[in-house]
């Protein structure tokens, strides 16, 4: 059974965004198997790579199409992103720097809280009604 799945109580209204997110928990699905299959570290760190850099992409277009719309929160919703991918560097970082073979679960809960708190209640804000 899957650990990161998409959910309709995901869904932000805009279906380019809801198609990166959708990718981007799928990304987070990959790491995740990796990881709980004892997969060789450099297939991890593959995978998180991975999915930081479609992170940094996903980041960038949300914000752009906020932009378009002229979305009030932008500033508020761009620190929040920035945050984020602090944190995400962070346990990237001290897992790369680590002699660990597998991410610890507090990066998987890291992931699952941006999930059920950062897409589910945060970017449904810029959902049109």
């Amino acid at each position: 059974m899957a650990y990161f799945v998409w959910d309709e109580d995901l869904d932000v209204g805009v279906e380019a965004m809801n198609d990166q997110h959708k990718h981007l928990i799928d990304l987070m699905e990959v790491v995740y198997e990796k990881n709980a299959a004892g997969a060789p570290r450099e297939d991890i760190l593959a995978a998180v790579d991975e999915l930081g850099n479609f992170v940094i992409e996903h980041f960038r277009d949300e914000e752009a199409m906020m932009a378009e719309q002229n979305f009030p929160g932008l500033e508020a919703h761009r620190q929040l992103h920035a945050n984020l991918l602090k944190d995400f560097t962070s346990h990237t970082e001290a897992f790369r720097n680590s002699d660990q073979n597998v991410l610890p679960e507090d990066f998987m809960a890291f992931l699952s809280l941006w999930i059920n708190t950062h897409i589910m209640a945060i970017d449904t804000k810029y959902s049109p009604e």
